[in-house]
This record gives C-alpha cells, structure tokens and sequence, in this order.
C-alpha cells in the first residue's frame, strides 16, 4: 500500500476499463505470462491460493544469479524506488548544500508508518527549508503505526501531509527544487527539473544512453512512478549496498543507520534491516514490489541484488521469498527468522493451526539460473510402443503409417465441421514446412527448421555450430525466417525453449516476449512459449 491512499476512500473503489481492449488486454496477458509460481497456501490441504510473480538476483554488474519468472519483463518500482528519487538529491550536490543529515536522507527513502519521530524529522527538515506541510502535495491518509491512528483518534485530530508514508520523499523534492532553483508548485510533474533529475540520476544509474519510458504513470502519492526490467531493479539494489560511488554510499549508509526511520515498528523494511544491521538494505513498494540487497560476506565475491514482484499485488509471501533468499546466499537464521516454521503457520483467532504457507520457488533456485536446462538434450529417449489400446466395440487405437489416405481423407471431412463449432467459421488451413540453411563455403554452419499454418510461423529448431556462435547467424535466419513469415501473410511468430535458458535472451533480444509457461515439460523441464508479432 506504500505510495498510495488507503482502500477505503470516500470516492470508493478503484476501476479498471479497457483491460480486455486491444494491446492493454495483450500486454497484460504477455506480462501475467513472465510470472511463474512463487508461493502457495493450503487450508487442510486443499490449495487456497497460488501467488505469482517474479523474482530476480543479481549482482552489481547485472549478472543474473538466480530467481524465477522472466527477468527482463518491465516492472513499476512504486515505492521501492524511494531511494533512487533520494539519490537525486545526493548526486546534484544538494544534500550537501541543504546539510541533510542521515536520519532526514533516511526518512527520504522512507515509506514511514507516521510515528512521532517520523513526524519529527520530516517537519523539522520542512521548517530548516522555510517550507510547511501545505507545500507537500502527497495528500493524507491515516498513519500505518496503530499507536501513532490510535492517538488521532483519541484527540480527534485529522491526519495531515506529515503522516503521509511518502512526506519524506516529498520533503526531499522539494529541497532538490530549492536547490535547483525551481518552482515550488508543480515538483510532482514529469517534466519538471526536479523529475527531470531523477530520471537523469536513475539512467545515470542503469547505465542507459537516455531515459526511455523510465517513467510510466503516476504513484499514489501524486509523483511519476519508475518502470524498468526486473533485472535492472535487483541490479540497482546491488550497487546501492555495494556503494561503489560516495552518492550511493550516503544513501545506503542513512538507511541501514536509522532503519527504523525507513518503516517504523513493524514494518518489514525496518525488520529486515535489523536482522543484518548495516549488511542488509530494503525497501518495499506498493502492489507487491520488493527490493533488497545483502552485503558481500561469508565466501561470496560482491553484493547480492534482489527483486520481486506479485502478480496479484499481495505481498503475503515477500518474506518467505527473502528469506529463501537470506538461506541460499548464506544467512539461514536471518532467513528462518523472516520465514521459519512459525511464520508458515496461520492460526484462526482461537489460536488453531488453519493454514500453511510455503514456497513453490525452492531456495536453491535462488542461486542457480540457467544450469538447470544445460543437460537436456542428453535425456533418453524412449520409443512409442506400436499399439497403445484396444477399446471394446471393435474399435481399435493404433499407430499409423504415414501418408495413410483414409486418416487424410477423414481430416478433411472432419475439421470444417470443427472449426465451425470451436472458432465460428470453417478455414483452409495449410501446412508448409520450410529448411533455412546457413553455409560457409560448402559446410553447414546454422539451420533453422520451421512451418507455416494459420497465419502463425512456427521455429521448431535453431541450431548454429559450436565454433561458429556469437557471429550472428542465429539472428540472421530468425530474420530471414520472418522475412518468409510476412511474405506468406503471417501475422506471428512463434516458438517453444527452455525457461531462463541463453535462447529465451537471445530471442528477447530479438523482439519476442513470453506467451505462457509449460512446467514440466520436454524431458521434465520447464519451458516457455515466446512470441513476435510481425503483421
């Protein structure tokens, strides 16, 4: 819920429209498609929910480590992103100039839960910068902390901006406009200089040649959200607890100094912190986001990035998820004191076990990316046996030989009548199949082996010689591939690897994305259906 109002608005609920309409249905079904299932509760031992998202490692070169999900599906950080926005202020030079301390960096970062020193802090910056809470355009909402909605209502006093969780962020753009010397009015719009400095910061960061879409939409706090790969996200929480430039390391430092301003009592920022204090630096965001990172120790060689995100915007198994993640890189009390047995336990309110939670993404996953497909094609083989049944009535199921007329015949006679029934009308459908071959001289270096039906182009098989990898020629016959697709009226191509395997950021480098995934599939593998639409 960080970034946004409470559920309970006086305007009622929020709507959706145009979901199923044209590219925002497809691209809601491409991204549900880069999700895999993370974690799972059970009632009696009936399944009661699936949760699904992603989850990334990475180190702070963007290496992937491991994790589960497509990694380079594009994600809104929400409040994760806070201290990205902080680094702006740090960067530019203007926490020097306004002399921020680190418990006030430390409440910039924050998605606070308004208890009385968060007031405090957040106040007193405003008040050192000539400013008031009106100036603040984050809105009001009650304060997260129980204690802190508690005394409002025994006063019968009305929240104010300060107990906004995100008054902190709002204090700090509003120093970064004095600095800037900016309008006051209007800080929260895309195109003003103290977004325009973030968004520079954060592509400095990435290490983009230019901002792209960096920003999508608008937080619930009123401020532009930041939208990057899932596996950008985890990187830049790499670097953060890395520190490798001084503006990271003062962010880093002023969170991991004062966690208990960066949440508040309670508030799983704050928890996770304190389990490795000054090791370990998170920060949650609304709709099921999470980022964190663990400082390098105990045999590892750099720091470790972290990313989630929920496809249902729960974060109910975020802590399971970290501290599978704490187990794999070497902190298993850290990780069983976020997600030990207990905490898998969901009682009823007369204290009766009722429900587990556990994780379907183990933790050594959390580690390991890739390997798990590299023996694949070395699996048996087995043969179809030549009769698989023999039903009563006469009727017999057997193999048959190719080319067999009367199964042609019958095909022909029946599939009209099918397609009319399935699809609402009858269609020609062909069949064509096609060989791309890739020569240096007279040796095969690459082929590419496909079919063409129904519109759709189908890859089958790529295949380039070992010595001959990393020259392009898988690249040049998917185009030349495409380039018979479109000729033949296509209006996609489609193709079936291995999930997380080299080939799924091959072809993603080529434009294709994620339809679905198939667990368990050739062989017991994982695999993922991926897609381009080329009409």
């Amino acid at each position: 819920m960080d970034g946004d109002a409470p559920a309970e608005t006086e305007e009622g609920p929020a709507t959706m429209s145009g979901v199923q309409d044209g590219g925002a249905g497809r691209d809601a079904l491409r991204w549900d498609a880069s999700t895999e299932p993370l974690a799972a509760t059970w009632r009696g031992g009936a399944v009661e929910e699936v949760h699904r998202g992603i989850v990334v490692v990475a180190d702070a070169g963007g290496r992937l480590l491991g994790g589960a999900g497509d990694p380079h599906a594009p994600v809104l950080l929400r409040s994760a992103a806070k201290p990205f926005q902080a680094l702006a202020l740090v960067a530019s030079g203007a926490a020097d100039a306004l002399h921020l301390s680190d418990a006030e960096l430390a409440v910039i970062c924050a998605s606070h839960a308004g208890e009385e020193e968060h007031v405090r802090v957040v106040a007193a910056l405003l008040e050192r910068l000539g400013l008031s809470p009106d100036d603040l355009v984050c809105g009001t909402h009650p304060p997260f902390s129980r204690s802190a909605r508690a005394d409002l209502q025994r006063t019968g006093t009305r929240p104010s901006p300060l107990q906004n969780n995100c008054s902190g962020k709002h204090a700090g753009m509003l120093g970064l406009a004095l600095f800037l010397g900016a309008p006051l009015t209007g800080y929260e719009d895309p195109g003003h200089p103290v977004q325009r400095e973030i968004a520079r910061t954060v592509t400095h960061l990435l290490g983009r040649g230019h901002p792209g879409d960096l920003f999508q939409g608008i937080d619930g706090c009123g401020v532009p959200v930041l939208r990057m790969s899932a596996a950008e996200c985890a990187t830049i929480f790499a670097r953060l607890i890395e520190g490798a430039e001084p503006s990271l390391r003062r962010v880093r430092d002023a969170m991991v100094g004062h966690p208990a301003l960066v949440g508040g009592e309670g508030r799983f920022d704050t928890r996770c912190m304190r389990l490795l204090p000054g090791d370990l630096v998170a920060k949650a965001g609304a709709a099921g986001a999470q980022g964190r990172a663990q400082a390098p120790g105990l045999g590892r060689v750099g720091p470790v990035g972290f990313f989630a995100k929920m496809a249902d915007g729960s974060s109910d198994a975020i802590p399971f998820l970290v501290g599978s993640l704490l187990r794999a890189w070497g902190e298993p009390e850290a990780g069983d004191g976020l997600a030990g047995d207990e905490a898998t336990v969901v009682r009823s309110l007369a204290g009766k076990e009722v429900d587990r939670v556990g994780l379907l993404v183990r933790d050594e996953e959390m580690r390991r990316r890739e390997s798990r497909h590299a023996d694949w094609m070395a699996a048996p083989r087995p043969q179809p046996a030549r009769t698989f049944a023999e039903g009563g009535r006469g009727v017999t199921v057997e193999v048959s030989a190719g080319g067999d007329r009367a199964v042609i015949r019958f095909l022909r006679q029946e599939w009209p009548a099918a397609d009319e029934e399935i699809l609402g009308r009858s269609y020609d459908w062909s069949a064509e199949s096609i060989d791309l071959v890739a020569r240096e001289g007279r040796r095969v270096v690459g082929v590419l082996r496909g079919h063409f039906t129904g519109g759709v182009a189908t890859i089958n098989e790529l295949l380039v010689h070992r010595e001959c990898r990393g020259r392009g020629l898988g690249a040049r016959l998917v185009t030349a591939v495409e380039d018979q697709a479109v000729t033949r009226g296509c209006h996609k191509v489609s193709l079936r690897i291995p999930a997380g395997s080299h080939a799924e950021d091959f072809y993603r480098g080529l434009g294709y994305s994620r339809e679905y995934l198939l667990p368990r599939h050739h062989y017991g593998h994982d695999y993922v259906g991926m897609s381009k639409t080329i009409d």
